[in-house]
């Protein structure tokens, strides 16, 4: 049998060169796994809207600034709440956008915060208020799923389940309002920026009491990052911190929260001594 030593080494040669052209395509890619940041949460505005809108939030656009000057893709998606902290927890996405440490302490957080969330109660009748857990005994209250609440609340909502309606899924927070409107719940909880804001794009600012807050529930939010991702997590936290402080020192900061009727927390909350 005769062997064709001219084909064997074109075959050869023909091979090398895919290669060498596959390699050389990968090496000049412009962007690579490592290079991209997932970010996922539920609708919550205004922390984060509609992928892609010209209001995604002001947390996925302090993301999108910091990030992208250091060479980071930034890829913004909405899943429901569970989803997107099993999604971070596991390492399939990078950061969840408004977490608190007590909520996920298995989480990698920044040293910075992402703003301030108070516990604060809304109701559409003005002869009830918030003064405490037992306010909520003689109405019904509306709540979102996998949302970080107080553990007297969720006690609660496992003692009294009747006393209590519980959403999920994308835009829960926008339907628990209609809710309201609708006269199906009584009483939503909810952080005063995240209802404020639903209730002005609703036309409901001026039907929606604000009835009384949990002083005792105040929280600071942050983004939470992935502990399955590490060290890369930690590295994204560090950029992160640096990221917002020169955003801050800068004044880029509070031009970005003006487009969406806020101010600093920071500075508001020293303002005023606390909130």
């Amino acid at each position: 049998m005769e062997i064709d030593i001219n084909l064997f080494s074109r075959t050869r040669h023909q091979a090398l060169c895919l290669v060498l052209c596959l390699l050389a395509l990968t090496a000049s890619s412009p962007a690579t796994a490592q290079e991209r940041v997932l970010v996922v949460s539920d609708t919550w505005m205004p922390y984060n809207g509609t992928p892609g809108s010209s209001r995604e939030g002001y947390a996925v656009e302090i993301l999108r600034v910091v990030f992208e000057r250091h060479g980071f893709e930034v890829e913004y998606r909405r899943l429901p709440r569970k989803r997107a902290v099993a999604d971070v927890r596991s390492g399939r996405a990078d950061i969840l956008i408004g977490a608190t440490r007590s909520e996920l302490p298995d989480f990698v957080f920044p040293k910075t915060p992402l703003g301030h969330s108070d516990l604060c109660f809304f109701t559409m009748d003005n002869g009830w208020s918030f003064t405490g857990p037992e306010s909520l005994e003689d109405v019904v209250t509306g709540y979102v799923q996998g949302h970080d609440y107080p553990q007297w609340f969720l006690e609660d909502v496992e003692r009294h389940p009747g006393r209590f309606h519980a959403l999920h899924g994308e835009d829960a927070s926008v339907r628990l309002l209609a809710m309201l409107a609708e006269k199906r719940v009584q009483v939503i909880p909810g952080s005063r920026a995240v209802i404020g804001y639903y209730a002005q794009q609703a036309d409901l600012k001026d039907r929606v009491v604000l009835a009384g807050c949990s002083r005792d529930d105040a929280r600071e939010l942050f983004f939470g990052l992935s502990p399955a991702n590490m060290p890369r997590s930690r590295l994204l936290a560090d950029i992160l911190d640096k990221g917002v402080y020169t955003l801050r020192n800068t004044g880029q900061l509070n031009h970005l929260l003006i487009k969406y009727g806020l101010k600093d927390w920071v500075k508001a909350r020293q303002g005023k001594g606390g909130d």
